[in-house]
């Protein structure tokens, strides 16, 4: 941290005092909050309470409802705050092909249904979209249009130190997505110019 580095408290069994000391030291990004964390407890809120309570650690969240349940998703917001919250896909090479279908993944074959899953059925990924993620958000989770916005794209952008994206501000980049009444993409921008991807 003190040579400019951004660091990332993740994937860690750390205790509670432990991930207080990193924060001290300048950590200030949680990676795939709860996953791979020890389970939070009313004695030892390990590294998901110190994430959860500190205002300067921004956190990211798989919000597919496989990696998070869709009530851990909303209580962390109600800890964070979506200026706090950042929503990922963790996507795999699996992300928005049919269900039945193999991917790969580090080597290894995925299988996908609704997330990645290895051969001996451990979860490897998510096979997760952006425009999923906002519908997740949404429709399942129940944040408004507004907060769901500002966890896929405002947040992650400002954490990240991205100047001009994440917003519609003047003089921004123009990275847009129009979506339809049922949430599903029907254009897009880029720098804008209407993109021919979608």
């Amino acid at each position: 941290a003190q040579h400019g580095h951004r660091v990332s408290l993740g994937h860690s069994g750390a205790t509670y005092a432990q991930a207080r000391e990193a924060i001290a030291a300048g950590a200030r990004h949680a990676t795939h909050l709860f996953n791979r964390m020890a389970p939070f407890g009313h004695r030892e809120p390990g590294l998901v309470g110190a994430i959860l309570e500190s205002d300067l650690v921004a956190a990211e969240i798989i919000c597919d409802g496989v990696h998070v349940h869709p009530a851990a998703v909303r209580a962390a917001v109600s800890a964070k705050g979506p200026a706090k919250v950042m929503a990922i896909t963790d996507g795999t090479a699996g992300s928005g092909i049919p269900a039945g279908q193999t991917a790969r993944l580090g080597g290894r074959r995925i299988t996908i249904s609704d997330a990645a899953y290895l051969n001996d059925g451990t979860l490897a990924g998510s096979v997760l979209t952006m425009d999923r993620a906002f519908a997740m958000l949404v429709k399942t989770m129940g944040f408004s249009m507004v907060a769901a916005a500002q966890m896929c794209s405002t947040t992650p952008a400002r954490e990240l130190g991205l100047d001009g994206f994440g917003a519609i501000i003047q003089g921004g980049v123009a990275d847009l997505v129009v979506l339809d009444a049922n949430l599903q993409v029907v254009e897009t921008y880029i720098a804008g110019a209407p993109s021919m991807g979608v």
